[in-house]
């Protein structure tokens, strides 16, 4: 009986320590928690208040870009900006005016390509009164103002000349080079478009007494009313040059008589 009353009395020791130990154990845990949401409430606020904190600006250093609403609002106003800027350049006004400078720098060209600088001048100023930020009235300046330079004006008279030769026109051809020659006499370029002019003349000359030819065969199938052959006559002297006037003067002339031919044999 002694010996049943001290086990049960140990197991009753045995138990408090054991509850006592896990009491412990709880206590610690806890604790332990305790401590670790402690330091998260820290590092949280510490991150938040560094957040919020602004950068202080440094002397001489560029402050950072703004990000986020800020940004898309200055984006905002500066394409507002923009366009308006742009609308303005595009105004109704400044369309004409643009227009009224184009056509007075063109018309400047014209008056410095047959030598008359001064109403070339004169054009110029005009063009920037009316669009005083166009970029083709200062490019139209240097051109002008290279027309007005000997080796320009040499430039100038060989491209006279060129364009004469191409359009048939013996006499300005021939009064461009003379005038290019009085310039620079030794040019190797003045004998090249002589020797062209004198190409071009030959060659004229030939069509226009095929030409003749074929309208003396229309006159003559006229004479012998033969319509038939006249008409093939001019057309030949056509095939070789259309806008010859004496061709236009020949068909004239057979209309008529195919004409008369037709009211007297009425």
């Amino acid at each position: 009986m002694t010996l049943g009353c001290c086990g049960l009395t140990e197991q009753r020791v045995r138990l408090s320590a054991l509850s006592e130990a896990r009491r412990q154990k709880l206590r610690y845990g806890a604790l332990a928690l305790a401590i670790v949401l402690l330091a998260a409430g820290v590092v949280f606020l510490t991150e938040r208040s560094e957040r919020a904190a602004p950068v202080p600006a440094v002397s001489g250093q560029t402050p950072p870009a703004p990000t986020g609403r800020r940004a898309a609002a200055d984006a905002a106003a500066a394409a507002s900006e923009a366009q308006s800027a742009a609308a303005d350049d595009i105004s109704p006004i400044n369309i004409l005016r643009r227009d009224e400078a184009v056509q007075l720098i063109a018309e400047a060209r014209r008056h410095a390509a047959v030598g008359n600088f001064a109403a070339a001048d004169a054009a110029l100023a005009r063009a920037a009164k009316a669009s005083p930020s166009l970029a083709e009235i200062g490019q139209a300046r240097l051109e002008i103002a290279r027309l007005k330079t000997p080796e320009g004006q040499f430039a100038l008279q060989l491209q006279r000349a060129r364009l004469a030769i191409d359009h048939d026109d013996s006499a300005a051809a021939q009064a461009a080079l003379d005038e290019a020659a009085r310039l620079r006499p030794e040019a190797p370029q003045i004998g090249q478009l002589r020797a062209e002019l004198r190409a071009a003349h030959d060659k004229k000359a030939r069509r226009e007494a095929l030409i003749a030819e074929a309208l003396a065969r229309m006159r003559e199938a006229v004479a012998r009313r033969d319509f038939g052959a006249a008409y093939t006559a001019l057309n030949e002297a056509e095939r070789i040059d259309v806008q010859d006037p004496t061709i236009r003067r020949a068909r004239g002339e057979l209309a008529r008589a195919r004409g008369g031919s037709s009211n007297i044999s009425d």
